[in-house]
């Protein structure tokens, strides 16, 4: 499934009138009955919050979309951040609301939004995460894919990075303190003998957890890149994650820690490997700024030896966003088109770094690797992998569980999960679920999920106070339905989840015909 969530816009206000109309504007908030003089569509609210950009920027505007974010910088950090309601083009309220506008170029493009959020996010990070070395903001723009599924795979949600949400791998720790890390050991690739207890947060039934690991073990120290295949809801990003986490603190001397990104269907080299940038000053002043590959290997002029997590690899068209990169996983050299200090960009493999570090090279450690994860639902409507990429990489399936058919097993099942996951529901509620898990999984040609959907289920049902085959048939149509798109016999699956008693038919049925366009007889 495509993202659905919020995108984020970065809007510079560093000068003293962009302070002050922020003061103004969004913080206290404009009188209603002096909006709706010049507005019939403003939010019916007292007092009104706005922003507002020139049309210069209108292209960057029209993206803007209700739920979306606007990050607010000044002196290096965005320190406040709000949720816009709604957007309107209208000239005349602009030129009434902001009078200190620049010469000739008003701010007709108007923002509505709710009241912000004092934030406290180093624009380093979201730079970074962006694939960019600058720090400032270049005038109103949306943030770019990279950056927007950096923050999604750093912290799992734009909210929670607003809202000021530990970010799950720790990079930002590990950055405050990059000047006293001594460089790692770049030519020497570690002999890897992986534990299945490096997984013991997730649950891994019939030996799937020994199985795994000594799959993951024989693919790193075959030098492989790794992805990690299966239904949706198995947990393979936290697979990647704390596989790579591991590697960081087994081998500090060499692994400098792991940066977790989503891949999207807009990046391109630009985002992987880089490009130029304009300087703060703007003009022709351009400069060579790596991208998110090349941003692994070296920080403010020091070498590093990031392993990069891409969640969902193949939601990118591959061929297009890694380009040179393709030589750079098989151990040679690359000459970017771009130069830096009068000299050409040039990726080495370590051991054949030419005469050692240098301002225009990336040395690529022996021992780096990326690890992806890819649905294996979305082969088919999403980009596939090129052959020259696929044997790069060494595919690890991560499957779901097998729900036995016994009502009394399946609860079993359910409940060992909901024992690492701290879910306390009772005997019912799971078997209940263990029936519909079965009636998904079981049909022939369907669409296997895995127990990460169960516990959406599960926490839905969890403490709500309402009766049980209500709750079920909500987390029914909100989180197993949405697995289903596209899939040729989901009415059938539909109906089986009917059968099994633990739903409301006739309600589940409507939905299934709202939700999946399908008609369930019965």
């Amino acid at each position: 499934m495509a993202y659905d969530g919020p995108s984020v816009f970065l809007a510079p206000y560093g000068n003293e009138a962009a302070q002050e109309n922020f003061r103004r504007t969004v913080e206290e908030g404009v009188p209603e009955s002096t909006v709706a003089a010049h507005s019939e569509s403003s939010p019916r609210s007292d007092p009104v919050r706005m922003w507002g950009t020139k049309g210069t920027v209108e292209g960057a505007w029209r993206q803007i979309d209700p739920g979306d974010y606007l990050l607010f910088y000044k002196d290096g950090a965005y320190d406040r951040a709000v949720e816009v309601v709604g957007t309107e083009r209208n000239e005349d309220l602009g030129r009434e609301i902001w009078p200190n506008h620049e010469e000739g170029k008003p701010w007709v493009c108007i923002i509505y939004v709710k009241e912000p959020v004092a934030t406290d996010i180093d624009s380093a990070e979201i730079h970074d995460l962006a694939g960019h070395d600058i720090t400032y903001t270049m005038g109103f723009v949306k943030l770019n894919d990279l950056g927007l599924g950096g923050i999604r795979g750093r912290y799992g949600s734009v909210e929670n990075l607003i809202h000021g949400v530990a970010p799950v791998d720790g990079t930002a720790t590990e950055q405050a303190t990059l000047g006293d890390a001594p460089e790692p050991d770049v030519e020497t690739v570690p002999s890897v003998d992986l534990s299945p207890s490096v997984f013991d947060s997730l649950r891994f039934p019939d030996g799937q957890g020994e199985e795994l690991a000594e799959q993951i073990t024989a693919a790193l120290n075959a030098g492989k890149h790794l992805v990690f295949t299966g239904p949706p809801g198995t947990g393979k990003t936290e697979v990647a994650r704390l596989l790579c986490s591991h590697l960081a603190e087994e081998f500090p001397e060499i692994y400098t820690g792991y940066r977790l990104t989503t891949a999207t269907a807009d990046w391109s080299t630009f985002e992987t490997v880089g490009g130029y940038m304009p300087g703060e000053s703007g003009g022709d002043d351009l400069s060579f700024e790596p991208g998110q590959v090349l941003r692994r290997f070296k920080k403010d002029g020091r070498q590093r030896n990031e392993l990069l997590v891409i969640d969902e690899i193949n939601r990118a068209d591959i061929d297009k966003s890694f380009g040179q990169l393709f030589t750079l996983l098989s151990g040679q050299a690359v000459q970017l088109p771009y130069k830096r200090g009068g000299e050409e960009i040039e990726i080495v493999p370590a051991g054949r770094s030419g005469g050692g570090p240098a301002e225009h090279r990336y040395v690529v450690p022996a021992s780096w690797r990326i690890v992806a994860t890819m649905n294996s639902y979305d082969k088919t409507s999403l980009y596939e992998l090129s052959y020259a990429f696929m044997r790069r990489f060494a595919f690890v399936h991560v499957d779901a569980p097998e729900v036995p058919p016994d009502r009394e097993a399946g609860g079993e099942l359910v409940r060992s999960y909901a024992a690492i996951w701290d879910v306390a529901v009772d005997d019912g509620t799971l078997r209940d679920v263990g029936e519909i898990w079965r009636a998904v999984n079981a049909t022939d040609g369907g669409r296997d999920i895995g127990p990460a959907i169960i516990k959406d289920v599960l926490a839905h049902v969890d403490g709500r106070g309402i009766d049980r085959r209500d709750a079920l048939t909500g987390a029914g149509a909100g989180y197993v339905f949405p697995q289903l798109e596209g899939v040729p016999n989901r009415a059938r699956i539909v109906s089986r989840i009917v059968d099994t008693d633990t739903v409301d038919p006739a309600r589940l049925s409507r939905l299934a015909g709202d939700v999946l366009g399908v008609t369930v007889d019965g």
